[in-house]
């Protein structure tokens, strides 16, 4: 490991300093021909919140406690490797999540990820090994009832170079706005902080063009319907969680790739979204 030194500090780089960002916003309750079902669901607060368009306005809400699921049922097999959660109150609820899948046609349930217990409100990301199935499921258990307003399981994208510096998290990134009062004299009187939002802004070069139109465009038509999950680092060696640095938001601009030199091309992407 490589040591910086000057007169005033001696810093070593960290390991998650390295990044490796993924993109979720493929999802196997979206895909052509899934059956999606719930084991519970509340008049106002259907299932249908949690899958369809992405809303994070209203939520799904079970209405009990106990375990509970939300399951998509496919024609075919799909590969799925991640679960993104966003607009939740989990960690309130004492709650603890998981994906699992079924090659049986749901008589038995294997689990696909880890167990997650939430201690905050930010989006969640989860990464698994690959699983290809024609069932899979999101698994709920918690003290008291849920609500979740976004879920996504399906296949992330991994970008196909790193994030180069300078740029800014999401986290990072907040847009509050502040209202201050402030006296004739210039007292001080005190300040409301307006929430809205996070910002992320990617421009990255060293694409390989054949990644570019294949996975990243595939993503592109996705984004262009639908808000999407984005993890800066690859926190896998972790437990496969990653927390306080996961976006949801949507585009704001048209998510673009072209070539930047004879060989490699460059991604633009523009979002808006939370982080909390």
């Amino acid at each position: 490991m490589a040591l910086m030194l000057d007169r005033k500090s001696i810093v070593i780089p960290a390991p998650t300093d390295v990044f490796d960002p993924r993109l979720g916003v493929d999802s196997v309750f979206r895909r052509t021909g899934a059956a999606v079902t719930a084991s519970n669901e509340t008049t106002g607060f259907e299932k249908e919140n949690a899958y369809l368009e992405g809303f994070t306005f209203d939520s799904w809400q079970p209405g009990i406690p106990g375990v509970q699921w939300l399951r998509a049922s496919l024609p075919v097999a799909y590969a799925a490797n991640y679960l993104g959660i966003a607009s939740h109150n989990l960690h309130t609820q004492e709650a603890s999540v998981k994906v699992q899948h079924s090659t049986d046609r749901g008589l038995t349930w294997s689990d696909s990820s880890t167990v997650h217990a939430p201690g905050d409100s930010t989006p969640i990301l989860i990464l698994f090994d690959d699983v290809y199935a024609m069932d899979f499921r999101l698994w709920i258990s918690s003290l008291n009832p849920v609500s979740i307003g976004v879920v996504n399981i399906g296949k992330v994208l991994t970008l196909d170079a790193p994030v180069q510096a300078p740029w800014a998290s999401p986290s990072l990134a907040r847009m509050n706005r502040f209202i201050t009062e402030v006296s004739e004299n210039g007292a001080f009187l005190g300040r409301a902080v307006v929430a809205n939002g996070a910002e992320l802004e990617l421009d990255i070069r060293g694409i390989g063009m054949p990644w570019a139109r294949d996975q990243w465009e595939e993503a592109v038509r996705l984004m262009e319907s639908f808000p999407f999950f984005f993890a800066a680092r690859d926190i896998g060696a972790e437990g496969g969680v990653a927390e306080r640095e996961v976006f949801y938001g949507w585009a704001t601009e048209q998510p673009s790739s072209g070539y930047s030199t004879n060989v490699y091309g460059r991604l633009r992407l523009k979002a808006r979204g939370i982080v909390t």
